[in-house]
């Protein structure tokens, strides 16, 4: 009976013929060689590396130096980062076939590269480039040895120009002997992370035992250095008996995407990515992504969240579907709210990825700023971690974030705190927590940039009403309708803006305008975080889609700041509603008469040709005479007869609502105190009004071209 474990061994009896091993009633089983190689192969075909390492390492004490041997335990030990005996396997099998074991070559220089042997590498890499530059299929690993050759060159100016920075291995109230991954910063002092907190080695059948998984949990910081492990994040999200990790948050924070990671039939570990939405301060049940985003029969994972002009989410996630560079490569799409699809995915293109393996994104909202690891670059050694300004497929050439937040060992999952002076990411470098070997296991490291720049900028927005418009309408027409729009104090009309969106753009160095958030007003007051040099646009839109634009740069910034710009004042639209006089109608009838279509042509219609993005509701009132019932189906009507005009004068439909009120919102008394019928205050009652319910959506959708 076949065992496995989590990062674990078996142990083994060696015999002369064979090795023996207890079963679970304590009897000896003895395993000839070709029963041994059997085991190996069923294992490493499952995906349980370790057991596949233990079972070869077997067969090669019985029958040594078997070429597929060594080649399959020098590439098992690079999977489980035993850099040390991989180069010992990689290295021999290269020797025993050197006309064919070019790969095992090129991972030999891999394993030197990444345990810092930076000479030896180089001279193996370049080994590598002279036996295969006639070799067709291996022109892309070629090109490749030649990036990890510039890589190394490339070192001694990382290190000479090293970050000022502070980098802590998290305490064991977060890291534990296994994986620990995914950090993600969580309100003020908090951490949430995902791990499978075994503190030692164990033994599960995969036909019996119930093999544990990985989940979300969360620590508080407790002081300098110091974490306290508050147990699971939320038992909705991590689900039951599956491995769950790899989460982002939208940048409303409203919704958590994360991955679920299971084995299919042929023992692939396939991954699907969830969202789950905030609902009166609880996670829901999360929900699988479509099949556009979860490509049936490929993993998709580690989802990371941008956003898009219109505020939607911008899912950047980590796949080896069809269509790709090579490897795992990164993907994005968008969410479409008008038709609520997701659209099909696209590859980030060839800036972003390579013929390795691209993982763990993270996107920077306020910055505009991919952060991912990356095998396929050249760089100090392993995954190293890189940043990139952009979106979409349009991204800079990326940038080593340098030493010493990368090592030669993996660097991975970078991620910022909202300050962006503090971050986290993982590392399996030396000298964290491990179970099998030094390198076996990633940690989770905290940094602090020591002279990180905090910029921010703030300002007012100041509304005015576009009263003038209304003046000559209402000079024009008093004379002979006595038109009266019942405006407010017009002497008044200048007031600071409450919730009124402020959008700010960054630009590369080429001028392209990047958006980066929307701030609302609160009220009147704006403020957005910055980064150190770049050149930043600050825009606002009135009623009209006339844009006001504030250009300003952080570039010879040079010390924490915050930066006052100047008032922004923009014209907009009364916020309350119109009575508009004149608009009659025949007794009980709901038909417009002509005086009414003059009233509507030279009022509502004139004020909706001049702001053509508003959407405005006609109501309809009535007096109290007849039933509630009647009233308010005429009121409907009438409302609906104002609608059908204007729509048979041009205006779209969908900037026009009819809504009938009844008899239920009188401004003036329909009888005396006496019960006298009130003539007069039943007139006023018989209204029909105006006002600005909402702006048609007209902005284009974003369309991320390729390079």
């Amino acid at each position: 009976m076949r065992k496995i474990a989590i990062i674990t061994f078996l142990l083994f009896i060696i015999t002369i013929s064979g090795f023996s091993q207890k079963n679970k009633d304590s009897e000896t089983v003895t395993y000839r060689p070709m029963q041994v190689l059997k085991q190996a192969k069923i294992a490493h075909k499952s995906g349980d590396i370790f057991s596949a390492i233990d079972y070869y390492k077997i067969y090669d004490e019985l029958k040594p130096n078997k070429p597929k041997v060594l080649s399959a335990l020098g590439n098992l030990y690079l999977r489980e980062k035993n850099y040390t005996e991989a180069q010992v396997y990689l290295l021999k099998s290269y020797k025993s076939d050197p006309k064919k074991n070019f790969l095992d070559l090129f991972n030999y220089a891999r394993c030197l590269h990444i345990l810092g042997e930076y000479q030896e590498a180089d001279k193996y890499f370049d080994l590598f480039i002279s036996e295969t530059k006639r070799e067709q299929d291996l022109k892309d690993y070629n090109r490749l040895a030649k990036d990890y050759i510039e890589g190394i060159a490339a070192i001694p100016v990382l290190k000479d120009s090293s970050l000022n920075v502070i980098i802590t291995l998290l305490d064991t109230a977060v890291n534990k002997p296994h994986i620990d991954f995914s950090p993600i910063p969580y309100e003020k002092d908090k951490l949430i992370f995902a791990s499978l907190p075994e503190t030692e080695i164990k033994f599960y059948n995969p036909d019996e035992d119930q093999l544990p998984t990985r989940k979300f949990y969360i620590a508080q910081r407790q002081g300098v250095n110091k974490w306290k492990n508050l147990g699971e994040w939320d038992t909705t999200i991590n689900g039951n008996n599956i491995n769950t990790g790899n989460g982002a948050f939208s940048g409303d924070r409203e919704r958590f995407y994360f991955s679920r990671c299971e084995k299919d039939f042929q023992h692939n570990v396939i991954c699907k990515i969830y969202v789950s939405k905030l609902q009166d301060n609880l996670w829901q049940e999360p929900i699988a992504l479509p099949e556009e985003v979860n490509a049936p029969m490929t993993s998709n994972t580690m989802p990371a969240i941008g956003v898009s002009r219109k505020n939607t989410d911008v899912l950047y996630f980590v796949s080896e579907r069809e269509d790709g560079r090579g490897g795992k490569d990164i993907w994005f799409t968008f969410y479409d709210p008008k038709r609520e699809i997701w659209k099909e995915p696209k590859n980030c293109g060839k800036r972003i990825n390579t013929i390795l393996d691209e993982i763990t994104p993270y996107y920077n909202i306020d910055t505009k700023t991919l952060y991912y690891s990356s095998e396929g670059l050249p760089g100090m050694g392993g995954f190293d971690i890189y940043r990139t300004f952009g979106e979409g497929k349009s991204f800079d050439g990326p940038k080593n974030v340098g030493y010493p937040i990368n090592s030669s060992f993996d660097d991975l999952y970078y991620i910022l705190e909202d300050s962006r002076q503090r971050g986290y990411f993982t590392s399996n470098r030396s000298g964290g927590y491990s179970l099998r070997h030094e390198n076996c296991c990633d940690d989770i490291y905290e940094f602090i940039y020591r002279d990180y720049i905090n910029i921010a900028i703030k300002g007012e927005v100041f509304g005015i009403t576009d009263s003038l418009f209304f003046l000559s309408i209402e000079d024009e027409y008093k004379a002979d309708m006595a038109l009266d729009l019942d405006v407010l104090d017009r002497s008044n009309n200048i007031e600071l803006l409450y919730d009124y969106p402020v959008n700010l753009f960054i630009l590369d160095d080429n001028g392209k305008e990047y958006f980066v958030k929307t701030d609302y007003t609160k009220p009147g007051n704006y403020f957005f975080n910055l980064e150190q040099g770049k050149d930043y646009i600050v825009s606002v839109k009135d009623f009209n889609k006339k844009e006001i634009r504030l250009p300003f740069s952080t570039r010879n910034i040079v010390r924490s700041d915050t930066i006052e710009l100047d008032a922004i004042m923009v014209n907009t639209f009364p916020a309350q509603s119109f009575i508009v006089k004149n608009i009659y109608y025949e007794f009980a009838k709901a038909e417009l008469t002509d005086t009414a279509k003059i009233t509507i042509d030279n009022t509502i219609f004139k004020i909706l040709q001049a702001y053509p993005d508003i959407i405005i509701e006609i109501s309809s009132h009535t007096d109290s005479v007849d039933t509630e019932e009647f009233n308010m189906q005429l009121s409907q009507d009438r409302a609906q007869s104002v609608v059908d005009y204007l729509i048979d004068k041009g205006i779209n439909q969908e900037r026009l609502v009819a809504k009938g009120y009844g008899e239920g919102f009188p401004i003036a008394p329909n009888s005396h105190p006496d019960g006298r019928d009130n003539p007069e205050g039943r007139q006023k009652n018989r209204r029909t009004e105006f006002k600005v319910i909402g702006q048609v959506d007209n902005e284009e959708e974003i369309i991320y071209e390729d390079e």
